[in-house]
């Protein structure tokens, strides 16, 4: 006929080009991870009772473990490290704030309602605008 058809088949993706998108992909994937799982930076802990503010401080400026008790009709122990903060003991008759486990980054809370006390942590750096619950 008037012209010649090519019968080498072109390849869509050479080995190298599949290289290439692997490592792109990669790569991609550790970033995320490394975002989600990087912790906050200056974070700090806001104790309230009844909504005002008893105890804050940031986690950065602590060296070791320190407690603070929240005195009350129903004592709270809340403690505190440079990378999060826990309720170790309540007078509370369920022990949920204590159930709540180890918060590490701004806008989580831990929270006993029979003695009315909160725990946030709270960041500067956080690109919460609110935290609705």
């Amino acid at each position: 006929m008037g012209f010649a058809m090519n019968e080498e088949k072109r390849k869509l993706f050479s080995a190298f080009d599949i290289l290439i998108i692997l490592i792109v992909a990669t790569a991609s994937v550790f970033a995320l991870l490394s975002q989600l799982n990087r912790p906050d930076d200056n974070l700090s802990c806001v104790i309230r009772v009844e909504g005002e503010v008893v105890h804050s401080v940031s986690l950065d400026k602590l060296s070791e473990e320190t407690q603070y008790v929240v005195s009350g009709e129903l004592p709270v122990t809340v403690v505190m490290n440079e990378t999060s903060v826990y309720v170790s003991s309540a007078s509370c008759p369920d022990k949920l704030c204590e159930h709540t486990g180890k918060i590490e980054r701004a806008g989580q809370s831990i929270v006993c309602l029979p003695a009315k006390v909160s725990v946030t942590l709270e960041s500067q750096n956080s690109d919460l605008d609110a935290v609705v619950g």
